[in-house]
């Protein structure tokens, strides 16, 4: 894994435990019902899982297969 991969996982991490406390937080006042609480923690690890697949810098792909045929 590269510097730039990791600080990502790590910044993501951070902003996605961040918003998973305000919306707890925000439950808690409002709701205070268990399977709410339990559907947004949830709903919050899958979006932060797709997000990092979808968002997360990727090493360029090379084909070493490929780069000898060409030699």
């Amino acid at each position: 894994m590269r510097k730039r991969q990791i600080k990502f996982i790590l910044a993501l991490s951070a902003l996605s435990v961040f918003i998973w406390l305000l919306g707890e937080l925000l439950i808690a006042e409002i709701f205070n019902n268990y399977y709410i609480s339990l559907g947004w923690a949830i709903f919050c690890l899958v979006v932060c899982c797709a997000y990092s697949v979808w968002k997360c810098p990727h090493e360029p792909y090379e084909d070493d297969d490929e780069q000898k045929e060409d030699k």
